[in-house]
């Protein structure tokens, strides 16, 4: 199998620089218009919205800290590829990147991503923008990143969430979580090294310079321009998931699959851990589990089964509501969406498989 040379230039020819524009136009137009209609059945719906006392806590509040967070992000990646600090990033990962066959550029993401997945994710796309990547490598690249660096990322919060709460319980929890993570990575790792050819990747970690052009382009320049389309892609889409949030539909969404899950599986107990860990917030879930694991009403193994299903309920609901607006500002809103359930249908696999494992040797 061979493939085609890596890309040596950051400049596509102009047909395809045309229909790329042109594909990004239509999107941007499709989110302004979804973004408009979603807005306009939240002011019908909830007229209260137009007093600033009730629209700044319920929508623009939180959709701020979301543009901030993503603009800190975004700074971030620019400032990394820019000041030439993604080299040295790369060269942290090179070892593991050299065995997989993927590029530099993926390597740099992959040592950002235990830092921030936002700067991570603008890197790569800032790499596939240019040329240095594929969108094969760049997918592979998030993926990686998705999963050993997010988990130890959020580690710290979720670990004097859940130990408290759960205790042993908790503990057992997060080692499926943290042990499903690294196989994650592992993977997609393994995956390339045998889909990849050696001579097309290199065994050597691959080299690309950004043109000069490119290079010296201010840096406030590239700032404004990407964080105004990832405002107009990101704010509409928000928009889009606040609306149906508000409809009930991730509601009916994760009731029917709750009920789906558990019928049959689990003691009626178990039922309250699901539906505060679907309906409400991780942490409360948590509490649930462990007030139901100190009266006696679920055992260890019960509890953990619960929690582990309550996430795969609610984990792939959360990211599509809280993720996927930040996801089409960075990448579009296709490839974001194509990417987040990418990532989620990885990440409910690999946490089948090592629960599978724990309790056939538990």
């Amino acid at each position: 199998m061979s493939h085609s040379p890596h890309p040596t230039t950051a400049q596509p020819p102009r047909a395809t620089t045309r229909r790329r524009n042109a594909g990004n136009r239509a999107a941007l137009a499709f989110c302004l218009c979804v973004g408009g209609g979603a807005l306009t059945f939240l002011l019908l719906r909830d007229p209260a919205l137009l007093a600033w006392s009730r629209a700044w806590p319920a929508l623009v509040r939180p959709l701020g800290v979301m543009l901030l967070s993503l603009a800190a992000g975004l700074a971030a990646g620019l400032a990394i590829e820019g000041g030439g600090w993604a080299p040295m990033l790369a060269r942290l990962a090179s070892p593991v990147m050299r065995w997989g066959r993927l590029p530099e550029a993926c390597g740099a993401a992959f040592t950002t991503a235990f830092l921030s997945a936002a700067a991570a994710n603008s890197l790569l796309m800032e790499a596939y923008r240019e040329g240095r990547i594929t969108l094969r490598e760049m997918r592979l690249g998030y993926l990686m990143g998705t999963g050993l660096p997010v988990f130890l990322l959020h580690l710290p919060t979720t670990f004097f969430i859940v130990t408290p709460l759960a205790r042993g319980a908790g503990v057992t929890y997060l080692a499926i979580n943290g042990l499903a993570a690294l196989l994650r990575t592992v993977g997609v790792l393994v995956a390339t090294r045998l889909t990849t050819m050696p001579h097309t990747a290199g065994e050597a970690p691959r080299t690309h310079h950004t043109p000069r052009t490119r290079t010296l382009r201010p840096f406030t320049e590239r700032f404004r321009m990407r964080l105004t389309r990832l405002v107009l892609f990101t704010a509409p889409t928000y928009l889009l998931m606040y609306a149906l949030h508000q409809g009930g539909v991730f509601d009916v969404l994760r009731n029917a699959t709750a009920h789906w899950l558990t019928d049959g599986f689990l003691p009626v107990e178990a039922a309250g851990v699901l539906v505060f860990s679907v309906a409400s917030e991780f942490s409360s879930g948590v509490a649930a589990a462990g007030a139901l694991l100190a009266a006696g009403s679920l055992t260890t193994r019960e509890t953990v089964l619960a929690l582990i299903i309550g996430g795969i309920i609610a984990t792939p609901l959360r990211a599509i509501r809280h993720q996927f607006p930040a996801h089409a500002g960075i990448f579009t809103p296709a490839l974001g969406l194509s990417l987040l359930v990418q990532s989620q249908l990885l990440r409910i696999a690999s946490v089948v498989v090592v629960t599978a494992a724990w309790l056939a040797f538990a």
